[in-house]
Protein backbone atom coordinates (compact mmCIF):
# COMPACT_ATOMS: atom_id res chain seq x y z
CA UNK A 1 0.00 0.00 0.00
CA UNK A 2 1.46 3.12 -1.21
CA UNK A 3 2.03 6.27 1.81
CA UNK A 4 0.07 8.93 1.99
CA UNK A 5 3.21 11.23 0.89
CA UNK A 6 3.54 8.61 -2.25
CA UNK A 7 -0.17 8.92 -2.78
CA UNK A 8 -0.31 13.01 -3.11
CA UNK A 9 2.81 13.18 -4.96
CA UNK A 10 1.52 10.96 -7.68
CA UNK A 11 -1.63 13.26 -7.13
CA UNK A 12 0.23 16.52 -8.18
CA UNK A 13 2.21 14.32 -11.22
CA UNK A 14 -1.77 13.44 -12.80
CA UNK A 15 -2.66 17.36 -12.21
CA UNK A 16 0.42 18.35 -14.16
CA UNK A 17 -0.12 15.73 -16.52
CA UNK A 18 -3.96 17.23 -16.85
CA UNK A 19 -2.78 20.74 -17.25
CA UNK A 20 0.01 20.67 -19.62
CA UNK A 21 -1.47 22.33 -22.04
CA UNK A 22 -2.98 24.75 -19.38
CA UNK A 23 -2.06 26.73 -16.19
CA UNK A 24 0.02 24.97 -13.66
CA UNK A 25 -1.19 26.64 -10.29
CA UNK A 26 1.09 26.89 -7.31
CA UNK A 27 -2.10 26.78 -5.04
CA UNK A 28 -3.43 24.05 -6.82
CA UNK A 29 0.00 22.07 -6.06
CA UNK A 30 0.12 23.07 -2.63
CA UNK A 31 -3.91 21.52 -1.84
CA UNK A 32 -3.13 18.60 -3.29
CA UNK A 33 0.49 17.57 -1.50
CA UNK A 34 -1.01 19.57 1.92
CA UNK A 35 2.31 21.45 2.36
CA UNK A 36 3.54 25.09 1.02
CA UNK A 37 4.49 24.98 -2.67
CA UNK A 38 8.36 26.17 -1.48
CA UNK A 39 8.61 22.94 0.70
CA UNK A 40 6.80 20.54 -2.18
CA UNK A 41 9.37 22.39 -4.57
CA UNK A 42 12.71 21.51 -2.49
CA UNK A 43 11.71 17.75 -2.10
CA UNK A 44 11.12 17.45 -5.65
CA UNK A 45 14.43 18.71 -6.55
CA UNK A 46 16.27 16.69 -4.34
CA UNK A 47 14.71 13.48 -5.03
CA UNK A 48 14.91 13.52 -8.67
CA UNK A 49 17.50 16.29 -9.35
CA UNK A 50 15.47 18.45 -11.63
CA UNK A 51 13.85 21.29 -10.65
CA UNK A 52 9.58 21.39 -10.65
CA UNK A 53 9.43 23.47 -13.52
CA UNK A 54 12.33 21.62 -15.56
CA UNK A 55 10.43 18.71 -15.29
CA UNK A 56 7.07 20.41 -16.86
CA UNK A 57 9.05 21.19 -19.41
CA UNK A 58 10.59 18.57 -20.55
CA UNK A 59 6.68 17.02 -20.31
CA UNK A 60 5.63 19.77 -22.50
CA UNK A 61 8.35 19.71 -25.36
CA UNK A 62 7.80 15.64 -25.30
CA UNK A 63 4.33 15.92 -25.83
CA UNK A 64 5.10 18.69 -28.48
CA UNK A 65 7.08 16.62 -30.06
CA UNK A 66 4.10 14.18 -30.52
CA UNK A 67 1.91 16.27 -31.94
CA UNK A 68 4.42 17.78 -34.17
CA UNK A 69 4.76 14.40 -35.71
CA UNK A 70 1.26 12.97 -35.74
CA UNK A 71 -0.78 15.86 -36.17
CA UNK A 72 -1.22 19.10 -39.12
CA UNK A 73 -1.33 21.73 -36.11
CA UNK A 74 0.73 24.32 -36.75
CA UNK A 75 3.89 25.18 -35.19
CA UNK A 76 2.28 28.24 -33.62
CA UNK A 77 -0.21 26.69 -32.82
CA UNK A 78 1.34 23.89 -31.05
CA UNK A 79 3.95 26.47 -29.26
CA UNK A 80 0.63 28.29 -27.78
CA UNK A 81 -0.79 25.49 -26.63
CA UNK A 82 2.14 24.60 -24.41
CA UNK A 83 3.10 27.42 -22.60
CA UNK A 84 5.16 29.36 -25.67
CA UNK A 85 4.45 33.11 -26.45
CA UNK A 86 6.28 32.94 -29.80
CA UNK A 87 7.20 30.16 -32.41
CA UNK A 88 11.05 32.03 -31.94
CA UNK A 89 10.74 30.86 -27.94
CA UNK A 90 9.47 27.69 -28.64
CA UNK A 91 12.28 27.00 -31.20
CA UNK A 92 14.83 27.78 -28.98
CA UNK A 93 13.42 25.66 -26.39
CA UNK A 94 12.88 22.84 -28.71
CA UNK A 95 16.16 22.67 -30.38
CA UNK A 96 17.49 22.83 -26.78
CA UNK A 97 15.78 19.36 -25.45
CA UNK A 98 15.45 18.11 -28.55
CA UNK A 99 18.80 18.80 -30.91
CA UNK A 100 16.54 19.95 -33.94
CA UNK A 101 13.76 22.55 -34.81
CA UNK A 102 10.10 21.69 -34.67
CA UNK A 103 9.88 22.63 -38.70
CA UNK A 104 13.22 19.39 -38.92
CA UNK A 105 10.81 16.94 -37.18
CA UNK A 106 8.20 17.24 -40.02
CA UNK A 107 10.56 16.68 -43.06
CA UNK A 108 12.99 14.04 -42.31
CA UNK A 109 13.45 10.32 -40.39
CA UNK A 110 14.53 12.07 -36.87
CA UNK A 111 15.43 11.30 -32.92
CA UNK A 112 13.90 12.84 -30.60
CA UNK A 113 14.03 12.93 -26.81
CA UNK A 114 11.30 11.49 -24.61
CA UNK A 115 11.07 11.90 -20.80
CA UNK A 116 8.24 9.64 -19.24
CA UNK A 117 5.40 10.87 -17.21
CA UNK A 118 6.97 10.38 -13.48
CA UNK A 119 5.79 7.86 -10.88
CA UNK A 120 6.48 7.57 -7.34
CA UNK A 121 6.99 4.71 -4.95
CA UNK A 122 8.00 3.60 -1.49
CA UNK A 123 10.88 1.05 -1.44
CA UNK A 124 12.05 0.60 2.02
CA UNK A 125 14.37 -2.66 2.36
CA UNK A 126 14.16 -3.11 6.14
CA UNK A 127 17.77 -4.04 6.61
CA UNK A 128 19.21 -0.81 5.72
CA UNK A 129 18.47 1.01 8.63
CA UNK A 130 18.71 4.70 8.86
CA UNK A 131 19.95 5.83 12.43
CA UNK A 132 19.06 9.74 13.08
CA UNK A 133 19.13 11.61 16.37
CA UNK A 134 16.72 14.55 17.59
CA UNK A 135 18.00 17.45 18.68
CA UNK A 136 16.60 20.70 20.31
CA UNK A 137 18.58 23.49 19.57
CA UNK A 138 18.39 26.99 20.76
CA UNK A 139 19.02 29.65 18.79
CA UNK A 140 22.00 30.66 17.12
CA UNK A 141 23.43 32.61 13.99
CA UNK A 142 25.72 31.63 10.89
CA UNK A 143 27.78 33.98 9.07
CA UNK A 144 29.38 33.12 5.93
CA UNK A 145 28.84 33.34 2.11
CA UNK A 146 25.39 33.38 0.68
CA UNK A 147 25.09 33.34 -3.29
CA UNK A 148 22.18 31.78 -5.68
CA UNK A 149 24.33 29.71 -8.04
CA UNK A 150 22.86 27.94 -11.03
CA UNK A 151 23.49 24.54 -9.21
CA UNK A 152 23.18 22.70 -6.19
CA UNK A 153 26.89 23.34 -4.32
CA UNK A 154 27.84 26.12 -6.50
CA UNK A 155 28.34 28.67 -3.51
CA UNK A 156 31.31 26.72 -2.63
CA UNK A 157 33.06 27.01 -5.73
CA UNK A 158 32.69 31.07 -5.05
CA UNK A 159 34.22 30.82 -1.60
CA UNK A 160 37.39 28.79 -2.60
CA UNK A 161 38.40 30.86 -5.70
CA UNK A 162 37.45 34.60 -4.42
CA UNK A 163 39.83 34.40 -1.31
CA UNK A 164 36.74 33.61 1.09
CA UNK A 165 37.39 30.87 2.69
CA UNK A 166 40.90 32.33 3.88
CA UNK A 167 39.25 35.46 5.04
CA UNK A 168 37.07 33.44 7.72
CA UNK A 169 39.65 31.57 8.99
CA UNK A 170 41.50 35.24 9.76
CA UNK A 171 38.55 35.85 11.63
CA UNK A 172 37.46 32.82 13.33
CA UNK A 173 39.92 30.33 13.43
CA UNK A 174 38.58 28.21 10.79
CA UNK A 175 37.37 27.29 7.72
CA UNK A 176 33.77 27.43 6.12
CA UNK A 177 32.23 23.81 6.99
CA UNK A 178 28.76 24.93 7.17
CA UNK A 179 26.03 24.40 3.68
CA UNK A 180 23.00 26.24 4.59
CA UNK A 181 20.16 25.03 1.43
CA UNK A 182 18.02 27.66 1.45
CA UNK A 183 15.97 26.50 -1.84
CA UNK A 184 15.52 26.04 -4.92
CA UNK A 185 14.48 28.65 -7.84
CA UNK A 186 11.71 27.20 -10.68
CA UNK A 187 15.25 27.28 -12.94
CA UNK A 188 16.88 24.60 -10.76
CA UNK A 189 19.11 27.31 -9.10
CA UNK A 190 20.20 27.12 -5.71
CA UNK A 191 20.51 29.71 -2.80
CA UNK A 192 23.23 28.18 -0.73
CA UNK A 193 24.97 29.81 2.36
CA UNK A 194 28.40 28.57 3.05
CA UNK A 195 29.08 29.60 6.92
CA UNK A 196 29.88 28.47 10.40
CA UNK A 197 28.57 28.69 13.65
CA UNK A 198 28.89 32.36 15.16
CA UNK A 199 28.19 34.18 18.62
CA UNK A 200 30.13 36.98 17.81
CA UNK A 201 29.55 40.46 16.12
CA UNK A 202 28.40 40.70 12.42
CA UNK A 203 31.97 40.79 10.00
CA UNK A 204 32.04 43.57 7.56
CA UNK A 205 31.72 41.87 3.77
CA UNK A 206 29.98 38.59 5.38
CA UNK A 207 26.28 37.51 5.46
CA UNK A 208 24.41 36.27 8.51
CA UNK A 209 21.48 33.91 9.23
CA UNK A 210 20.15 33.15 12.86
CA UNK A 211 18.08 30.34 13.20
CA UNK A 212 14.94 30.43 16.18
CA UNK A 213 14.96 27.64 18.48
CA UNK A 214 13.84 24.52 16.45
CA UNK A 215 13.92 20.64 16.99
CA UNK A 216 16.53 19.13 14.17
CA UNK A 217 16.62 15.75 12.92
CA UNK A 218 20.47 14.56 12.44
CA UNK A 219 21.80 12.08 10.03
CA UNK A 220 24.99 11.02 8.83
CA UNK A 221 26.70 10.45 5.77
CA UNK A 222 29.96 8.63 5.80
CA UNK A 223 31.97 6.69 2.41
CA UNK A 224 32.70 7.41 -0.95
CA UNK A 225 32.27 10.46 -2.56
CA UNK A 226 32.06 8.64 -5.71
CA UNK A 227 29.41 6.81 -4.92
CA UNK A 228 27.23 9.65 -3.99
CA UNK A 229 27.20 8.77 -0.49
CA UNK A 230 25.24 12.25 0.35
CA UNK A 231 23.16 12.10 -2.54
CA UNK A 232 22.20 8.78 -1.84
CA UNK A 233 21.66 9.91 2.25
CA UNK A 234 19.52 12.76 0.84
CA UNK A 235 17.40 10.78 -1.69
CA UNK A 236 16.67 8.20 1.65
CA UNK A 237 15.39 10.83 4.10
CA UNK A 238 13.10 12.68 1.48
CA UNK A 239 11.50 8.78 0.11
CA UNK A 240 11.83 6.95 2.82
CA UNK A 241 12.16 8.57 6.49
CA UNK A 242 9.89 11.93 5.99
CA UNK A 243 7.24 9.93 4.61
CA UNK A 244 6.46 7.30 7.47
CA UNK A 245 7.77 9.38 9.96
CA UNK A 246 6.16 12.18 12.20
CA UNK A 247 8.38 14.95 11.13
CA UNK A 248 8.08 17.22 8.01
CA UNK A 249 10.68 20.14 7.24
CA UNK A 250 9.86 23.19 8.70
CA UNK A 251 10.81 25.67 5.92
CA UNK A 252 14.10 26.89 7.76
CA UNK A 253 17.07 26.06 5.35
CA UNK A 254 18.36 22.58 6.39
CA UNK A 255 22.61 22.22 7.05
CA UNK A 256 25.18 19.69 5.88
CA UNK A 257 27.92 19.93 8.23
CA UNK A 258 31.18 18.67 6.46
CA UNK A 259 32.96 17.11 8.87
CA UNK A 260 35.52 15.39 6.51
CA UNK A 261 35.58 15.63 2.75
CA UNK A 262 38.43 14.22 1.02
CA UNK A 263 38.17 13.91 -2.55
CA UNK A 264 42.24 12.55 -2.74
CA UNK A 265 41.15 9.73 -0.42
CA UNK A 266 37.39 9.53 -2.20
CA UNK A 267 36.35 9.74 1.67
CA UNK A 268 33.24 11.65 3.45
CA UNK A 269 31.68 12.34 6.69
CA UNK A 270 28.58 15.05 6.95
CA UNK A 271 26.01 15.80 9.06
CA UNK A 272 22.57 16.65 7.64
CA UNK A 273 20.96 18.40 10.02
CA UNK A 274 16.93 18.97 9.27
CA UNK A 275 14.63 21.50 10.92
CA UNK A 276 11.16 20.00 11.33
CA UNK A 277 7.77 20.21 12.93
CA UNK A 278 5.61 17.69 13.62
CA UNK A 279 2.79 16.70 10.87
CA UNK A 280 -0.52 17.58 12.20
CA UNK A 281 -2.14 14.34 11.73
CA UNK A 282 0.37 12.87 13.80
CA UNK A 283 -0.37 15.39 16.35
Amino acid sequence: MQSDWTTRMNSVIDYVEEHLSQDIEENDISRIIACPFSLFHNSFTQITGISFAEYIRRRRLTLAAYDLQNTDEKVIDIALKYGYQSADSFRVAFKRLHGLSPSDVRTSSVTLTFYCKLHFELNIKGVEKMNYTILEKEPFKVIGVRRTTPYGGGTWAVVKSDGSNERINELCGRFFGLGLCFGFGPDGSNDYMCGIEWNGADAAGFDTYEYPKATWLRFEAKGSIAEQTLGNVWYRINNEFLPQSKYQKSGLPTIEKYLFWDEGTDSCFVEILIPVTVKKDRL
